[in-house]
């Protein structure tokens, strides 16, 4: 199963734009308020000052583009920032590990944002460990998430079973 939540985050450039926009817009505003006494102009442009800087910081922490493959041996995950990715990659997080290396993976939705974390098992300096990446999905539709799901299941199912399988051939 391959998806990407590419159709919710091509607008946001456009929301950046908007926002940006609105932000100068207002701030000339504020520039003519202060000529004449508007006392309730000024607080709804404060309010409306907030909000907007609020949703700046909101798309740009969690409007990112995810990726997951499923196909073949591998499973790959990747987040990059929806604006400025090709040439600026300093918000991209990736994984791509051998199925059978996945351990488990949890999904937290909290009220305004979701994060997957993924447990996979690692061999590092001769030492096993599990290590957690953890992945941004707030923008992917519920129904992909339910998908997603699925498939990771399927996996930590097979995972198990062939661990339970070769600890019955040990004993």
């Amino acid at each position: 199963m391959r998806f990407s939540n590419y159709n919710t985050i091509r607008y946001v450039p456009f929301l950046y734009f908007f926002i940006i926009t609105s932000i100068i817009v207002l701030g000339y505003l504020e520039f003519k308020f202060e000529q004449e006494d508007l006392f309730y102009a000024e607080i709804i442009y404060w309010i409306f000052l907030g909000v907007m800087i609020v949703l700046l910081l909101y798309i740009y922490n969690f409007g990112k583009l995810f990726e997951y493959d499923s196909d073949g041996e591998a499973l790959c995950f990747r987040n990059s920032g929806a604006v400025l990715s090709e040439t600026l990659n300093y918000r991209e997080n990736k994984a791509e590990f051998p199925k059978h290396k996945l351990k488990k993976y949890k999904i937290s939705d909290y009220l305004i944002f979701k994060k997957l974390s993924i447990y996979v098992k690692s061999n590092y300096l001769g030492q096993k460990q599990v290590k957690k990446i953890v992945f941004d999905i707030t923008f992917v539709k519920p129904k992909r998430i339910s998908l997603m799901k699925a498939s990771l299941n399927k996996v930590v199912k097979t995972n198990s079973e062939k661990l339970h399988e070769r600890r019955s051939r040990k004993q």
